[in-house]
């Protein structure tokens, strides 16, 4: 069997154990191609953007990638799905079925206040490359523990403690090479000492390897200045959002360090009833840490559903998001201060975009029916970009 054969084989396999399979076709059948979606309704194998995806993504695929996949369906082959793929996209082997016409991938940007895209500091941001898929995944990931790069984004807070010297207490994630994004309540009132990035496997003091491949060494920074958001409030959690300035730059050249894309394009950014990924070392206030990085899938709750859980003891506003509730300890895979992500597209290509921040949940995480809470990314995209120069 061919490398792409099987790559639609076990995506096959997967689409009819999610049930996707028995719905879809009744509604996308002869399905239009239209931009931005594309140009013509071809095998998913046949369409060199859902192999190159397919190829860099693990077995079985995260259900962000089924997602993407669903969204682009247009029919149902003889040998799995079809989808829509723009003519310079699809490999030479196809001939298309339209005229060709140009097409370009939807780049429009969010506009709250107004248009990002016009913001002084936008360019400070490398949307080029951020939040890359790692191609090692495929061959190196199991279970629950992250692959090797395959979150590059991922840091650590390094803090000064009078008991234990240098611990890590709290994630965060790269969002440029001076500016670390985290949680609020990892940087009130604490005395930190700088941030780790690159790291992978904590108990390894050489460079971490998978197999023949090893990761580039780590990097140790110090901290320039911290930026809490102006309207944080510890009692209740709002507004926990923070910014990191590091003392010189991140080298985001390496594999192992890379930042992570913000919503800034125009995506729906309503997770409720679908999975987001969370990852990290379990690095909290309160909890022992793994030696590496774990990452889960979990739901993300609808509002209403979160208010009523949280009613009794705090006020859930529209600039959080709710998810987790699922017994068992994938819940606790996440740092404070570390992402909610879900895979999408930017500019026709596969990206992990950060839309939240761990923030809080119960006490004993990975409680049934008790689901943390996150930060929203998306409303403070203008409070992020108007640091950037500070």
């Amino acid at each position: 069997m061919s490398k792409s054969k099987w790559l639609v084989f076990t995506l096959l396999l997967q689409v009819v154990s999610s049930g996707l399979l028995r719905i879809l076709p009744r509604f996308l059948i002869n399905r239009e191609c239209v931009p931005p979606l594309g140009d013509v309704c071809v095998d998913i194998k046949e369409c060199e953007f859902f192999t190159e995806l397919l190829d860099k993504t693990p077995i079985p695929r995260p259900r962000s990638i089924i997602n993407i996949i669903v969204k682009y369906q247009c029919a149902m082959g003889n040998d799995g799905p079809k989808v829509c793929c723009s003519n310079d996209r699809m490999t030479t082997t196809i001939k298309p079925t339209k005229k060709p016409k140009p097409t370009q991938w939807p780049t429009r940007l969010i506009s709250d206040e107004y248009d990002l895209k016009n913001h002084k500091n936008f360019n400070m941001l490398p949307i080029t490359e951020c939040g890359p898929i790692s191609v090692l995944t495929n061959r190196i990931t199991h279970g629950k523990t992250a692959a090797l790069e395959e979150f590059p984004w991922m840091v650590l807070i390094a803090y000064n403690s009078s008991d234990f010297g240098i611990e890590f207490r709290c994630g965060g994630t790269i969002i440029s090479e001076r500016f670390i994004l985290t949680a609020a309540h990892c940087i009130l009132n604490t005395s930190i000492f700088g941030v780790r990035l690159g790291e992978y496997d904590l108990n390894n003091t050489d460079q971490d390897c998978a197999h023949s491949y090893c990761s580039p060494p780590t990097q140790d920074l110090y901290i320039e200045d911290t930026i809490i958001h102006p309207k944080y409030n510890p009692k209740t959690h709002e507004n926990d959002i923070a910014l990191i300035k590091l003392l010189g730059q991140a080298d985001i050249s390496q594999t192992n360090i890379r930042p992570i894309c913000l919503p800034l394009f125009d995506t729906n950014d309503d997770l409720a009833g679908k999975y987001a990924i969370i990852s990290g070392w379990g690095a909290t206030e309160i909890s022992d840490m793994s030696a590496v990085p774990m990452k889960a899938e979990i739901p993300v709750l609808p509002m209403t559903t979160c208010k009523e859980i949280y009613d009794k003891y705090t006020t859930i506003t529209i600039n959080q998001i709710c998810a987790g509730g699922r017994g068992g300890r994938d819940s606790c895979a996440g740092d404070s201060g570390g992402p909610l992500m879900t895979a999408g597209l930017i500019d026709g290509n596969p990206r992990y975009i950060q839309y939240g921040i761990v923030s809080f949940g119960p006490r004993q995480c990975g409680s049934e029916g008790q689901p943390g809470i996150y930060t929203k990314t998306k409303p403070y995209l203008k409070w992020i970009l108007d640091n950037l120069d500070r």
